[in-house]
């Protein structure tokens, strides 16, 4: 009920700042850079998203949080000319965004470490396109690594998966365990 409600109020909330920044514009009393709003407000999403996620021990909620957070922060600061971003910058921010977005829904709960795979696997994919783009590395000696050892990390992956899926079966749930004292 609680959540429905806060729905409903951001929703009419959202239209009326919209509906003055439009009729603000209109007037020519303000100039309104739509792509700037529209990144801004998914960065926002996603701030308000990852402190949800962090708040009610959502993995997910975690996970895409942070990457709305990022992606929406990259490209507002685009749109606002801060920086300049070509493909391979954009690409490589998303898979670090990824990377941050698997990190911050382990450091959330330590239990999920099997998130730590896709974590560390997209920081390193992200850091080398980045670092290729930005000139720190040469693509010569990065891209025959990537183009040959991606298929470890899915190989990673489905080894944490299975290890964490054996883990969670063998271990009986903490409800089960018989009273102490029998009514």
């Amino acid at each position: 009920m609680r959540t429905q409600r806060a729905r409903l109020f951001w929703f009419p909330f959202a239209l009326i700042i919209v509906g003055a920044a439009l009729l603000l514009e209109r007037f020519h009393l303000v100039r309104v850079g739509w792509p700037a709003v529209f990144w801004l407000l998914l960065a926002a999403a996603g701030g308000v998203e990852l402190f949800n996620g962090i708040a009610r021990r959502s993995r997910w909620k975690t996970v895409w949080g942070t990457i709305w957070l990022a992606v929406g922060g990259m490209f507002f600061l685009n749109a606002e000319e801060v920086i300049a971003l070509s493909p391979g910058i954009v690409v490589g921010g998303i898979f670090l965004a990824c990377g941050a977005g698997f990190i911050a829904a382990l450091a959330r709960n330590l239990r999920d470490w099997y998130l730590a795979v896709p974590g560390i696997c997209s920081l390193l994919l992200g850091g080398a396109i980045f670092a290729t783009e930005t000139g720190w590395l040469p693509e010569q000696a990065v891209v025959p690594v990537v183009n040959t050892w991606w298929p470890a990390a899915l190989i990673l992956f489905g080894a944490a998966l299975l290890v964490h899926a054996l883990l969670g079966i063998s271990a009986p749930p903490a409800s089960s365990s018989p009273s102490p004292h029998p009514r």
